[in-house]
């Protein structure tokens, strides 16, 4: 799974996870294949890149690969202390939230430190 930056995605791609705008408005689900149409939307509600599911050859992408022991880590976290309320369609969407944002302050975090 990589994470390609907007201006590098192409047609055809596949998403490794749902793309979020800033505003946590699902623009569409894991699994999908990209399209141009897709694409637009992303840049309009301001997504910067998304995470794409294996490695293309030939792309010229420049993409930084996610560090997944990190994600496994929040994902352990969370599970255990989710682990009795987890059935309760509430608590599972906030399972996710709480998944996507700790995400992306790791992310941050990175980017930051990698300023430094």
């Amino acid at each position: 799974m990589n994470l390609v930056k907007i201006d590098d995605l192409k047609p055809g791609m596949i998403l490794a996870e749902p793309v979020y705008s800033h505003q946590d408005v699902l623009l569409l689900e894991a699994g999908a294949k990209l399209s141009k149409k897709n694409i637009r939307i992303f840049k309009s509600w301001g997504v910067d890149g998304v995470a794409i599911k294996g490695i293309f050859e030939g792309s010229d992408t420049t993409a930084a690969t996610y560090e997944t022991g990190v994600e496994d880590g929040i994902e352990t976290e969370l599970k255990e202390k989710f682990s009795e309320v987890i059935d309760d369609p509430i608590m599972a969407e906030i399972y996710k939230a709480a998944f996507r944002q700790l995400t992306k302050s790791n992310q941050s975090a990175n980017k930051d430190n990698e300023r430094r």
